[in-house]
C-alpha cells in the first residue's frame, strides 16, 4: 500500500478539520507529542500540542499528517488526485478546497474528464479533481 504523508507546520489540526469539512475525511486516530512516553526518542523541542502522528481516509485513501518533520524538502511537490463520479460532486468539493486557497486551473471540460481543475488549498496542498471518466 502506498500512503501519502503531509507534514505540516503547526496547523495540522486546523487541516485535519478542514478535510473532514471539505471533502468528509474520517479522521482514524490523532497522536500530539505530548502523548509520547518519557524518553520515547520523539523530538522533545516541539510543542506538546502538535500532531506527532494522525491517519485520515479520504475517499478511502489512506493519508497520515504531522506537525513534525521538514516540510521543505528536495521533491516536496505532489497533487492529491480525487475522482469524483459527477460533476456536482466536482464542483462542491473544488469550491470547498479553494476556500482560502488558489486555483490553479479553473474547473473546466477537458478530453479526458466531463469536469476537471486544479486547486492549492489554503495549507499549501495541491489538489487535482475531475470527473471519472467523460460523459
Amino acid at each position: 500500500m502506498l500512503v501519502t504523508s503531509i507534514a505540516f507546520q503547526g496547523n495540522c489540526d486546523e487541516a485535519i478539520a478542514f478535510y473532514r469539512e471539505a471533502v468528509g475525511a474520517e479522521v482514524k486516530g490523532i497522536y500530539y507529542f505530548r502523548d509520547a512516553p518519557p524518553n520515547s526518542g520523539m523530538d522533545e523541542s516541539l510543542p506538546p500540542n502538535f500532531v506527532m502522528h494522525s491517519e485520515i481516509m479520504i475517499f478511502g485513501t489512506l493519508i497520515t499528517m504531522t506537525d513534525g518533520g521538514e516540510a521543505k524538502i528536495k521533491g516536496e511537490y505532489f497533487s492529491l488526485v480525487l475522482s469524483l463520479d459527477t460533476t456536482e460532486e466536482v464542483a462542491d468539493v473544488f469550491s470547498k478546497l479553494a476556500e482560502g486557497g488558489q486555483v490553479v486551473a479553473a474547473l473546466a471540460q477537458q478530453f479526458w474528464a466531463t469536469l476537471c481543475g486544479d486547486v492549492v488549498d489554503r495549507f499549501g496542498v495541491h489538489w487535482h479533481i475531475s470527473t471519472k471518466d467523460s460523459e
